[in-house]
């Protein structure tokens, strides 16, 4: 008889957060057979493109700026090695200000469904204080808290195992 392979969820609030948070740690675990899964908040409409800022001559703009981070996401998880990238489409610089039951409720139903052992978001100041990743961690708590609910609609309860701060 085999065990399951152990899943991990890492929970983040833009795309390039996986490989400058936790790269390391991600490939490392799905190259060791760990099924690595990633949830991000924002599709990173409002950030800098190379050094130029929203609104500088040469800047693409928010609609092509998401869909480049996007396509830097879907490859850098390729390289990762992650099995499954999911986006939740909030807006960059805005994620404090998302309906926090929606977006509980909306990772509460990737954690049921994907089932992890482990989840891992940022640590409660954010890292270094980015309303963004302070966001995502408080919606990631609450969302674990959601998942092992069985009150909580949706799939199955889940309780995963263990959960990090980073």
């Amino acid at each position: 008889m085999t065990t399951p392979p152990l899943r991990l969820l890492a929970v983040l609030a833009h795309p390039d957060d996986e490989t400058l948070g936790l790269g390391g740690t991600l490939a490392r675990c799905a190259a060791e057979g760990v099924e690595t899964y990633l949830v991000t908040a924002t599709h990173g409409q409002s950030g800098r493109f190379r050094e130029l800022r929203p609104g500088d001559p040469g800047h693409p703009g928010p609609e092509r700026l998401a869909a480049i981070r996007e396509a830097e996401l879907h490859a850098a998880a390729r390289v990762l090695g992650l099995r499954e990238v999911h986006l939740l489409g909030y807006v960059e610089g805005r994620l404090d200000a998302a309906d926090p039951r929606e977006a509980v409720a909306r990772i509460a139903a990737h954690v049921r469904r994907i089932r992890p052992h482990v989840v891992v978001t940022f640590a409660q100041d954010g890292g270094y204080g980015h309303p963004d990743h302070v966001a995502i961690a408080q919606l990631t708590a609450a969302a674990l808290v959601a998942a092992a609910d069985p009150a909580h609609p949706g799939e199955a309860p889940h309780a995963a195992a263990k959960f990090y701060f980073m």
